[in-house]
């Protein structure tokens, strides 16, 4: 039984569908597992994406790789099959889009790095995996930190570097970034886009100074958002092929000898025009009434206008080296 229960029902255009009963065959990245169940159809197959698949701003809701639920820990999950060249395709992907609104996500940011703060007052140096554009790196220098970051795709990269932003193209580990600790290591929406999520959390706490902490933000599938939407949750996407509970989140830092320290939920920023263009894709006949109101004199700065939100649906960890094992 999936979290959602028989009455949610998937999108009506998926493809690639799996035989439900038939358990998988393939390791848990969670806890090793060996048994998964069919939990999802997909919409596409790997061999059938392409780099705009994974935009950030992407809002096809619901449309997903095939994805399986272990029988063990419960995590859920596109298999290593499922999931195969999706580095090569982030390296080539480019997003207008999401470095246009920067402005608004700069909110985000700023509330990022205090949170982080309030843990670690003593912080200098952070360190941002999966950097996109350097927002995140460019708010933590505001801050007073000396900051930079890794991201894969060659196109946000670059607009980071010509930002003035050390931020090198690729993943972490990273041939550049050898030896160097940072007080603040940060995975900010990262862990559900990766195949292997031991082997990056590990690589993210080698990176960790002395007292230093490992920010990790993702989505949490167990939500009351997740269970009312379904499967169509806004954060079902192509881009995301692991998703946690707080659970099975904390069975992962511990086999990774990591001690979660402090646990609330993520807020986001958002223009209202933004907000009501998404809730469009749910609502389909706001469409033609949020481009009335774009037009209208009256609503122009309210659209423009922007707010935060907390829709209890994504888990904000803080972690250090803890005692964990991974036996």
């Amino acid at each position: 039984m999936s979290y959602f229960g028989s009455s949610m029902t998937a999108p009506a255009d998926e493809a690639e569908p799996l035989q439900h009963g038939k358990a998988a065959s393939c390791s848990c990245p969670v806890c090793g597992g060996s048994e998964q169940s069919p939990w999802k159809q997909g919409n596409l197959s790997s061999s059938e994406l392409r780099p705009e698949d994974f935009h950030i701003t992407d809002a096809r809701y619901g449309v997903t790789l095939p994805l399986v639920r272990c029988k063990d820990c419960e995590f859920i999950f596109a298999t290593a099959a499922g999931a195969a060249g999706i580095i090569a395709l982030y390296e080539q992907m480019e997003d207008p889009d999401y470095d246009s609104s920067g402005s608004a996500r700069r909110f985000q940011m700023e509330w990022v790095i205090r949170e982080a703060l309030r843990s670690t007052p003593y912080a200098k140096t952070l360190l941002d995996i999966g950097a996109g554009t350097g927002m995140l790196v460019a708010e933590a220098q505001k801050q007073g930190l000396t900051a930079c970051g890794v991201e894969p795709s060659h196109a946000l990269s670059r607009l980071a570097v010509e930002r003035g932003l050390e931020v090198v193209q690729g993943t972490y580990p990273h041939r550049e970034l050898d030896g160097r600790k940072f007080d603040l290591v940060c995975l900010v929406d990262v862990i559900e886009h990766v195949e292997d999520p031991a082997e990056l959390l590990r690589a993210a706490a080698s990176a960790l100074a002395p007292n230093g902490l490992l920010v990790v933000i993702t989505p949490d599938i167990s939500s009351v958002a997740a269970r009312v939407l379904g499967k169509r949750w806004w954060h079902l996407r192509l881009a995301h092929i692991g998703y946690f509970t707080p659970k099975t989140f904390a069975r992962l830092a511990g086999r990774c000898g990591l001690e979660i320290t402090s646990t609330e939920r993520a807020r986001w920023f958002f223009p209202v025009a933004y907000l009501a263009d998404r809730l469009a894709v749910y609502l389909p006949f706001l469409g033609p009434l949020n481009r009335w109101f774009r037009k209208a004199p009256l609503f122009r700065d309210l659209f423009a206008k922007v707010i935060p939100l907390n829709l209890f649906d994504s888990s904000y960890f803080l972690l250090g080296n803890g005692r964990g094992s991974d036996r």
